[in-house]
């Protein structure tokens, strides 16, 4: 598949927007790793001849429930959930993440926040570390206790935000994992959307320097394999950098190459388990370099 270079715009490339406001909040942070995810996942073939199938199905059923069916290298939850994510985006994969409407950017932010509780659940389902059973129909002891605790007191409404119910607590896991899984059913319990609580930062003490492995670094990476598909020559790609302050992309020929490198790396750390390929726009070199 060999894209039209005459659709290739300022947002394929410039995300420079996206990568100022991360710094500015938790949910910027989160629409950071959204559009990463998205603008990666436009490189894949694989992915978009996958979403394509989903998209395919659900057309078919004409609103109905049933299962949907996904390719044999879709194993497990985190894989498929964030492939529905996609196939939720209307603009999948023509419009670039910068153009999309907020309505069709709220599935992929969703599936940042959530991905995180959904690959705990995916290695932990077996052997929970809490379970919570909430007036389920025939526990007959929970109404007793439920009567028993209000025994005494002053009368509670129903209507008040109180909650009864037994749950089960799994010591094998450590105090903050006990409290992290707590704290997700108390947004459960409170009604509260889950992109309304991105996870909280963990500060992790490095003991060398990091290395250029951050999303905007791939970001930028990315942007550097565009423009080298794209643009004829080097000095074409650096003037349509002009004016993008959050852009790092490298300034000298052999570093932009690797960083095309660099990107060609981040997408199969990404989409390795889908997509074997090269990404959609790699090319060995400038205009005239023969695509892999």
């Amino acid at each position: 598949m060999k894209p039209d270079r005459s659709q290739f715009t300022e947002s394929d490339y410039d995300f420079s927007e996206v990568i100022a406001k991360s710094s500015q909040s938790k949910l910027s942070k989160s629409e950071l790793q959204a559009c990463h995810w998205y603008e990666y996942a436009r490189e894949s073939n694989a992915a978009r001849s996958e979403i394509a199938a989903l998209n395919r199905q659900v057309k078919q059923r004409k609103g109905k429930p049933g299962t949907i069916n996904f390719g044999p290298r879709v194993r497990n939850q985190i894989q498929s959930f964030m492939l529905m994510s996609l196939s939720s985006c209307d603009g999948f994969p023509n419009t670039p993440w910068r153009r999309l409407s907020d309505k069709d950017k709220l599935p992929l932010l969703k599936m940042v926040v959530a991905r995180p509780r959904i690959g705990s659940l995916a290695l932990t389902w077996h052997n929970p570390p809490l379970l919570f059973a909430l007036n389920e129909p025939g526990t007959t002891t929970l109404d007793m206790w439920k009567q028993r605790t209000r025994e005494g007191r002053p009368p509670v409404s129903d209507t008040e935000p109180i909650k009864f119910g037994f749950f089960r607590v799994n010591l094998k896991y450590g105090h903050e994992f006990l409290i992290e899984e707590f704290k997700g059913y108390l947004r459960t319990f409170e009604g509260k959307a889950m992109v309304e609580f991105p996870p909280a930062e963990k500060k992790v003490a490095r003991t060398k320097p990091p290395g250029r492995k951050s999303i905007p670094d791939a970001l930028n990476a990315l942007a550097a394999m565009r423009l080298r598909y794209h643009c004829k020559t080097f000095p074409e790609a650096q003037d349509k950098l002009e004016g993008t302050d959050q852009m790092r992309v490298p300034k000298r020929r052999d570093n932009f190459n690797r960083a095309c490198d660099h990107a060609v790396e981040h997408f199969r750390k990404l989409f390795g388990w889908l997509d074997t390929a090269k990404p959609i726009h790699y090319t060995e070199g400038w205009r005239g370099g023969t695509q892999k």
